[in-house]
């Protein structure tokens, strides 16, 4: 089994630019949360414990902290994938990667796995819950769709990335139903106020920020 740390260095290259660590944390959980979701196994190890901004692997926080560990360039010297699990994490790059760190992060907000996680910590609040694999593996295969098929069809249908044009997830759509998406917001960095730096945040939130 791969280690998280791996499927990170493998989305980065995949992913051909660099990307901030909160992207790179939910890009991440979509992978295994998909995984799940069509294998009912996890791609790798770790646990995302139910942070503030959304789902979190401490460990790989810490080893991508330097931007300089998020670059396209990585060293995938003895990272052995199967060829679902491949072209799974192709096929959510293609679908997740365009938005940023906190779009995604306000996605992961809305959907069950990590508020039922987080259950009464109040907004903002610091936890250390970890999501519940079972729970991951249920929504994505019960209320979401990846390429335009579901957990069931990737399953049995194969998983690859189809050609330009045809709708992989409607992100956008999703983004736009969520009230409370406010880019002026701080996000609540209870969790990540140590762990966040300043190339995670938009221009606008730089902006309401004396360094």
């Amino acid at each position: 089994m791969v280690t998280a740390d791996q499927v990170a260095s493998v989305i980065l290259a995949r992913s051909g630019t660099w990307m901030t660590s909160m992207q790179l944390q939910k890009l991440l959980y979509y992978v295994q949360s998909w995984h799940l979701a069509v294998t009912d196994q996890p791609l790798f190890p770790e646990h995302f414990k139910a942070y503030a901004d959304g789902p979190v692997i401490p460990q790989v926080w810490h080893t991508r902290k330097e931007q300089s560990t998020r670059r396209a360039e990585q060293d995938l010297t003895g990272i052995q994938l199967d060829e679902l699990s491949s072209n799974l994490i192709d096929l959510v790059v293609a679908s997740y990667g365009s938005h940023s760190g906190d779009e995604l992060s306000a996605l992961t907000h809305t959907e069950a796995p990590w508020v039922e996680a987080r259950g009464d910590v109040p907004d903002g609040a610091p936890s250390s819950a970890a999501l519940s694999e079972e729970s991951m593996a249920n929504f994505y295969r019960e209320h979401r769709r990846l390429g335009g098929r579901s957990a069931a069809d990737l399953a049995s249908g194969g998983v690859h990335v189809r050609q330009p044009g045809v709708a992989l997830v409607d992100v956008d759509a999703i983004l736009a139903a969520i009230p409370f998406v406010n880019p002026e917001d701080d996000w609540g960095g209870a969790n990540l106020a140590d762990l966040t730096d300043a190339d995670d945040w938009s221009p606008s939130r730089r902006a309401a920020v004396a360094w």
